[in-house]
């Protein structure tokens, strides 16, 4: 068992190398400055539902920490690591206002990055 933080670079490098093609969960907190708490929020709630339409998409949820309330944490689950991977692709939501990398743009202008926790095989 390690102990190391795992980054966002080593799921997208799991998530492209595996030969597991099983359903796939993450878990990732997001930071997020007083000032951007309320425009986050709703962005959230617009964004999300898009996501939860997308081939593949089992589950996508934000949860607020219940010690600090400037984070928040993304439970998500998805048919697939390859499913998971056009989902932060640049065809994605093809056509909406929130296509390709559009959502993670408008967290890095609010300086907020996902910070993986987990990611795992679902199920047993």
């Amino acid at each position: 068992m390690s102990d190391k933080k795992l980054t966002f670079e080593e799921t997208l490098t799991w998530m492209k190398t595996t030969d597991y093609s099983g359903a796939i969960g993450v878990t990732a907190r997001f930071r997020v400055a007083d000032e951007y708490v309320d425009e986050f929020v709703a962005l959230l709630k617009d964004y999300s539902p898009y996501v939860l339409e997308e081939e593949g998409c089992l589950d996508y949820s934000f949860h607020r920490d219940w010690q600090n309330p400037n984070d928040f944490w993304l439970t998500e689950k998805w048919a697939s690591p390859t499913i998971l991977l056009q989902h932060l692709g640049p065809n994605a939501r093809k056509g909406t206002k929130y296509e390709g990398s559009i959502p993670l743009d408008k967290f890095a202008a609010m300086n907020i990055f996902p910070d993986p926790a987990a990611i795992y095989k679902v199920g047993l």
